[in-house]
């Protein structure tokens, strides 16, 4: 008949050796027998137990220093005192540094032991399985977290091309404004540094700055590029593209934290600009520094109607219209910092 497993037994008297060997033989175990805590020691870091039953009164090497090499060990292995000492700190002492049970000499109930033996051994088992299930959890976790990360890096690439094309498609209908997008979120990023915004401000600063414009894809390129001045009609026009930009972006969830930057980035400081009929608490400060940094790029770079002014000249508009159009806070920040100094790159880069 198969043996269920190898329970060891560490006793000094070979009487009790003896008797539980023979009980737990009959119980379809295999029983090994070691005489000193010293050969107990052995045994264990060479054979792959279930149970270990060991006294604590022992020549040399006592039960105590046992349980606390089983204990140091890696090995899920139950270790049950039974000893015929009567001192509570003993016993105390087995259970403190790791034994799982603590039965009495003399033992005469054998089945009452057996008992106590197979629930600890079935305790283990548990502990064991449960044990394994977290490893796999873990495992699984892992594998799981590696695969959203991969997904998660398909969908930057993806929404990064998106913007690429969304902001190629808007200088394509405005020849005149070519590389404004990509220099009004330099501008207005670096702003934000200074301003001390955090990293997911900053994030929704570099991205709405980059599609400001998108609205302009829905007004005609004739009024866009017209070279003298605008009627009436023609600039109500093009004051459409900021709301026309919002309903363009509006469906796609990931753009939803632009949309205020987009709607308002003609919005004055004081409450003017467009679109009109909007709470002034619904300016961002993320609107803000992109209306400034908006406003003088449009001014330092060519449009159909003018030539494009002087780093002085700007600066000197900039500050005509601090504290109606634009946020004096902003403007100061930007001026006193030089950030219209810094040195454009040629390609959109973002941090998804």
């Amino acid at each position: 008949m198969s043996s269920k497993g190898k329970i060891l037994i560490i006793d000094d008297e070979e009487a009790v050796r003896a008797s539980f060997q023979i009980y737990l033989e009959d119980s379809g175990y295999e029983v090994l027998l070691a005489e000193n805590g010293r050969r107990g020691m052995e045994l264990f870091d060479s054979e792959d137990l279930l149970c270990v039953l060991v006294d604590l009164r022992m020549p040399g090497v006592g039960g105590h220093e046992v349980i606390e090499h089983i204990s140091a060990s890696d090995r899920n292995i139950p270790t049950i005192v039974v000893s015929g000492t009567d001192v509570l700190e003993d016993a105390i002492k087995a259970l403190r540094i790791g034994a799982w049970d603590y039965l009495t000499k003399p033992v005469m109930d054998m089945a009452g032991l057996l008992h106590r033996v197979e629930e600890t051994i079935e305790k283990s088992r548990l502990i064991e399985q449960n044990l394994m299930y977290r490893e796999h959890l873990e495992i699984l976790v892992k594998e799981r977290t590696e695969e959203l990360e991969k997904t998660n890096r398909a969908l930057a690439k993806a929404i990064f091309n998106t913007v690429v094309i969304l902001t190629q498609t808007i200088e394509a209908k405005d020849p005149y404004t070519k590389g404004h997008s990509l220099r009004v979120s330099e501008y207005s990023v670096a702003i934000g540094e200074k301003l001390g915004l955090d990293k997911k401000m900053l994030q929704v600063l570099r991205l709405g700055s980059l599609l400001h414009d998108i609205g302009k894809i829905g007004i005609s390129s004739v009024v866009l590029n017209k070279p003298g001045k605008l009627s009436i009609v023609e600039y109500d026009r093009i004051k459409e593209h900021t709301e026309i930009g919002e309903r363009i972006l509006q469906n796609v969830e990931y753009f939803k934290s632009i949309l205020p930057l987009i709607r308002n980035h003609h919005r004055w400081h004081d409450g003017h600009g467009y679109p009109e009929n909007r709470e002034s608490t619904d300016l961002r400060i993320e609107s803000e520094i992109l209306s400034v940094a908006d406003v003088y790029d449009a001014l330092t770079s060519n449009r159909p109607y003018r030539d494009a002014m002087s780093t002085e000249t700007a600066l000197s508009e900039l500050k005509n219209i601090r504290g109606t159009q634009l946020s004096p806070k902003i403007v100061d920040v930007f001026i006193k910092e030089e950030i219209y100094n810094i040195e454009h790159v040629q390609d959109i880069r973002i941090d998804f």
